[in-house]
């Protein structure tokens, strides 16, 4: 995951994990399950959001890109799924995110 960075792509599925690894999909899911705790889609989304928060915190401010395009770019499809998903992992909105790392 961390090499390759198959989170920023938006059509990620466990399919697509469990062919790379050369396993079978419930194989695949099990692993997920049993070694990190999670389901498939919460464990590539807090690899989406740790890129999302590295962004953020790298100048943002700077940037001329909206919260919704760098969500984007870091592998979600749609800006409430985006949102959603952060506040799940961060227990905050990326907006109340970026004061407390300003």
């Amino acid at each position: 995951m961390q090499t390759q960075k198959l989170y920023l792509n938006h059509e990620l599925r466990l399919d697509d994990i469990a062919d790379l690894l050369d396993i079978s999909r419930h194989h695949a899911s099990q692993v997920i399950n049993e070694n990190f705790n999670t389901s498939f889609y919460d464990f590539i989304n807090s690899y989406r959001i740790e890129a999302v928060k590295h962004k953020l915190a790298a100048g943002f401010e700077d940037s001329s890109e909206s919260i919704s395009d760098i969500a984007y770019q870091c592998g979600f499809n749609n800006r409430v799924s985006f949102y959603k998903a952060f506040k799940k992992v961060t227990g905050s909105t990326p907006t109340e995110y970026l004061f407390k790392v300003a």
